[in-house]
């Protein structure tokens, strides 16, 4: 038999970075399909990593995780802002908004995500095809309930990059809110009042998927909730565009996402999720608005809650 000494390789394997806080082969996520699963490993796994950050502090902030300063400079002024131009997509229906910057390789969005690997590819092909039947004043009814969607995902990422965030923090599965991390990356005078933190957010590691509502309590109802949650479903509900499946328990979202005003909830959302709306007036108040506006009636919240 031929030597093949010489010509012999040793490949050494290593942990993947996602692995550095597993301790038992039961922590393990890598593999695991069941999102509910792996989300539950993730959180345990992101506790230790925060406990370990808090005990030795020498974990300096991750400011890498802005954008550069292409996302964080869109929400300069944003309080003074009175027209609302950020949300361009909702506010203004004649200019197509721009694309979500995101440097994820399709792989990783397929292994960290519960959406198409493609999801921004999809998003702009959405949106021209939407900007085209607006032009042509044909929208279909499918065709608004996936433009509302659509709404719902870009205002996450402006409010994330509103709090410092980029598009790849909030779309990695393993990632912490940066309100768990040691030392603020933006000043918090430089956050819109709306997603400003609540000290639950700081003390609870959490993805950072949950701090992009203005609705303080309704962030903390979430975070509590805790595995109980079912995140993929809630996600699927408010952001799922790419599916045909019709379901009207979403948001609306009418203006700059970080102002509670332009805030809507549909009356399936509420009677499916409305735990989570429950402490949460400024949301109440303003579907009602809006609901108002299009002559339609207010809803009872409780009767949606249950509350007689």
């Amino acid at each position: 038999m031929a030597d093949l000494s010489s010509d012999t390789h040793i490949i050494s394997l290593g942990r993947m970075p996602q692995q550095a806080s597993v301790r038992e082969a039961r922590d393990n996520w890598t593999g695991v399909i069941n999102r509910k699963e792996r989300r539950k490993l993730q959180n345990r796994l992101n506790q230790r990593r925060f406990r370990s950050r808090k005990q030795d502090n020498e974990v300096k902030p991750q400011c890498a995780i802005i954008n550069g300063e292409k996302q964080a400079d869109a929400v300069n002024n944003h309080e003074d802002d009175g027209d609302n131009s950020l949300s361009s997509n909702v506010a203004r229906s004649d200019v197509l908004p721009a694309p979500i910057i995101c440097s994820l390789s399709e792989a990783q969005h397929s292994g960290c995500t519960f959406a198409p690997a493609a999801v921004h590819a999809l998003m702009v092909d959405f949106e021209r095809g939407a900007m085209k039947a607006h032009v042509s004043g044909s929208p279909k009814t499918d065709l608004l309930i996936k433009l509302s969607r659509v709404n719902v995902l870009r205002a996450a990422y402006e409010n994330a990059f509103a709090m410092g965030m980029s598009a790849e923090w909030v779309c990695e599965d393993d990632r912490l809110s940066i309100f768990n991390l040691p030392g603020p990356c933006l000043s918090e005078d430089s956050i819109p009042s709306s997603l400003r933190p609540t000290s639950l957010q700081r003390k609870v590691p959490h993805h950072p998927w949950l701090d992009i509502f203005p609705f303080p309590r309704m962030r903390d109802n979430f975070i509590r909730a805790g595995d109980h949650l079912n995140d993929d479903d809630l996600c699927h509900d408010l952001t799922a565009f790419w599916d045909t499946r019709r379901s009207g328990a979403t948001l609306l979202v009418w203006g700059a996402p970080w102002d509670p005003q332009n805030w809507e909830a549909t009356e399936e959302f509420a009677r499916k999720w409305g735990f989570f709306l429950q402490g949460c007036p400024e949301i109440l108040i303003s579907t009602n608005n809006w609901r108002r506006r299009r002559g339609e009636r207010p809803l009872v919240w409780k009767r949606i809650f249950g509350i007689f």
